[in-house]
């Protein structure tokens, strides 16, 4: 038996097998990975970790009511709907009337906000609030007990005025 260990064409023929082995072990794992990354991936429009078959749940423009006197909404039904494991959501540009961007973002979404409060909308309080005196502008979400909507505005010079537009019900 050591006398055939000792031979070369015995070793050249072990030393085939494993690697072979070897190689077809690598090309095995490379396919199951590369099988699960297509599985799992994002369809467009939607960020990963949503479930592939489910659809876009979020509320349309029209929810919002009407838009306070010279301004208008503006939402791309397919290009401005986001969505996560948590929900789907809608972004929404608050424009002027003629469809420009309003000088003062922060000043445009806090007149959105009153004439939704005007028009019975309530505001959600965090944890720890105790009044809507204890929230920053920029953090308030106000919500109808069916659409919940939040401040996304980046509040910039010439930055548009963006409202994140999501169904209050989070098991949706």
């Amino acid at each position: 038996m050591m006398a055939l260990l000792r031979s070369r064409t015995t070793m050249y023929v072990l030393v085939g097998i494993v690697v072979v082995g070897l190689v077809v072990s690598a090309a095995v794992g490379l396919f199951n990975s590369l099988g699960a990354a297509t599985a799992g991936s994002p369809r467009a429009g939607q960020e990963s970790g949503a479930p592939p078959a489910q659809e876009a749940d979020v509320p349309d423009v029209s929810s919002l009511g009407s838009v306070p006197p010279g301004l208008s909404y503006s939402s791309d039904p397919d290009a401005d709907v986001y969505c996560r494991q948590e929900g789907c959501a809608r972004l929404v540009t608050v424009l002027t009337e003629d469809g420009e961007v309003t000088g003062d973002a922060r000043a445009t979404v806090q007149e959105v906000y009153d004439h939704l409060l005007d028009r019975g909308w309530k505001i959600m309080l965090p944890e720890g609030a105790e009044s809507p005196e204890d929230v920053p502008p920029e953090q308030t979400v106000l919500t109808d007990d069916t659409v919940m909507i939040a401040d996304t505005s980046t509040g910039g010079a010439g930055e548009p005025a963006v409202l994140m537009v999501r169904y209050a019900d989070l098991t949706r």
